[in-house]
């Protein structure tokens, strides 16, 4: 084969070596992301208020919680 494409030689700095750890780590990330998002939008519409919080922001706190953006 005249061109072989090495997926592990792309990375960035400062980042997990290849791009399997990238997609996998992205992949934990998002699971994460829905585990927040679903253990907080299952609150009742009180106690998310008792933590001021609105339904509204759910998505929000959760990319913040995993993303940290």
């Amino acid at each position: 084969m005249a061109h072989a494409l090495h997926l592990n030689a792309f990375t960035l700095p400062g980042q997990d070596s290849g791009l399997f750890a990238r997609l996998s780590r992205a992949l934990a990330d998002h699971r994460e992301y829905r585990r927040i998002h679903d253990e907080l939008n299952a609150l009742s519409d009180r106690d998310l208020a008792d933590i001021r919080l609105s339904r509204h922001n759910v998505g929000d706190v959760a990319r913040k919680a995993v993303y940290g953006n």
